[in-house]
């Protein structure tokens, strides 16, 4: 039943038709989605036992929900605009390293359907290789369609959710859990809506935490670098599921995943040399929903640090200490090595200067994994539900295109309570420390 009352918000986004235009409205549809999911969410935890036809008729539900999305105009974001451009130049022989949309060599190519709408027209590309060969295959397959690229992001989505139902089953887990991913309005609308291509990312990433679970350490390395080259922020997850102590571990998943990631590499570094890097040195600079970096960035100016290096170093400091930890002191099985993942996710999250909300997608099916219930709306209070809430919350970054600029109330509703769960998760796991072993 909820499932069904959620097809509610999704077809009033589909009659609203620009959400960014009508950002109130958008915010409001997806908070009564997202209480909705709430709801299911709670049901999910205490759900023990799923039938295979009740599994089938959930993943038919999430189809349709992402379906009415897929049939809204993508204006909360412009990036997929961007996918098909850089699959159609490819198409005719351009670099998307080398040639920046609005490149004269490029003009022959331009229309008002796709390159009107393109972003950064005076810059190269972000995106690794493996994303821009995913662009190119889908541009071929259906070419300038900007919903082919809605329907392939949602495609991926479902079937991270085919293989998160898998790791359920490994991890002795009620599978019911994957409503928690499968429903979340974070997904829906940055998949099915917004096209972006951490959809694509999704069914690598839950696959790598899958090969992890079954020791299956070439295989999670490919699958690592795979996601890694379509969009770079998996590969700081390494440390978490390497196997360094096991006999077969120690060399397989790193062979694996360097491999894969050189050779996604190898053709643009032919064609375009290190152009490769595209614009991502220009990416550290920028700012966007900024949470904890954002506390952080004045008394870095005020010690007289550049601020931007400084939190740079900062954040990869706080990546490089647990990364280090890990390293040496291995997770004794798959399940300890995804849940590591969350300090490595959290530290970039927390201390990143740029936190668009669909950079939180990877977040979601660890919360399916790993959030229990509890006296907290049906939640426990922890870290886990911290960032389940959060990934709700990252809606209200939506609000800076109410006045075009950020809004600090929203920045704080999104942090605050995550800080507040995560500090309630660490004084009790001090407290229980401090007490004597029975």
């Amino acid at each position: 039943m909820l499932g069904i009352a959620s097809l509610g918000p999704y077809a009033a986004a589909w009659y609203v038709g620009d959400l960014r235009k009508e950002t109130v409205a958008f915010v409001a549809i997806f908070f009564s989605a997202f209480a909705l999911y709430a709801g299911v969410t709670v049901l999910a935890l205490r759900m023990r036992d799923l039938s295979r036809r009740a599994l089938v008729a959930c993943f038919a539900l999430a189809a349709l929900m992402q379906g009415i999305l897929v049939f809204t105009p993508p204006t909360l974001s412009d990036d997929m605009y961007r996918y098909v451009w850089e699959g159609r130049i490819q198409a005719h022989g351009f670099s998307p390293y080398l040639y920046p949309p609005n490149a004269p060599e490029l003009a022959h190519l331009r229309d008002d359907a796709v390159w009107r709408h393109v972003n950064r027209k005076g810059d190269v590309t972000v995106y690794p290789p493996a994303a821009e060969s995913a662009f190119a295959l889908l541009w071929r397959i259906w070419p300038d369609s900007v919903r082919w690229f809605q329907i392939a992001m949602s495609l991926g989505g479902l079937l991270a959710g085919v293989l998160l139902v898998q790791l359920l089953q490994t991890l002795a887990l009620p599978p019911a859990r994957v409503l928690i991913y499968l429903w979340s309005p974070l997904l829906l609308f940055e998949t099915a809506h917004g096209a972006h291509v951490d959809g694509l990312v999704l069914p690598l990433l839950v696959g790598a935490w899958l090969a992890r679970t079954r020791a299956r350490d070439g295989l999670a390395g490919i699958l690592l670098g795979l996601a890694a080259a379509v969009k770079l922020y998996p590969l700081m997850l390494f440390p978490a599921l390497w196997r360094p102590h096991h006999p077969q571990g120690r060399w397989r998943m790193p062979l694996a995943t360097g491999a894969t990631v050189a050779l996604a590499y190898l053709p643009y570094l032919w064609s375009s040399g290190p152009a490769v890097v595209g614009f991502l040195p220009k990416y550290f600079g920028e700012r966007f929903n900024v949470g904890l970096a954002g506390l952080l960035h004045p008394l870095l100016a005020q010690w007289g640090f550049d601020p931007n290096r400084g939190l740079l170093g900062v954040t990869l400091l706080a990546l490089a200490l647990p990364a280090c930890w890990m390293l040496l002191n291995p997770a004794p099985d798959g399940e300890t090595a995804i849940r590591r993942c969350i300090w490595l996710i959290g530290a970039f999250t927390l201390l990143t200067q740029n936190l668009f909300p669909w950079y939180m997608l990877w977040v979601v099916p660890l919360a399916a994994l790993f959030l229990q219930p509890g006296r907290l709306a049906g939640l426990r209070a922890d870290g886990w539900t911290g960032w389940w809430l959060f990934c709700g919350l990252i809606g209200l970054a939506y609000t800076f295109f109410v006045n075009w600029r950020p809004v600090p109330a929203a920045i704080w509703a999104q942090f605050v309570p995550l800080y507040v769960l995560l500090m309630v998760d660490l004084a009790r796991r001090l407290w229980a420390r401090r007490q004597p072993v029975k």
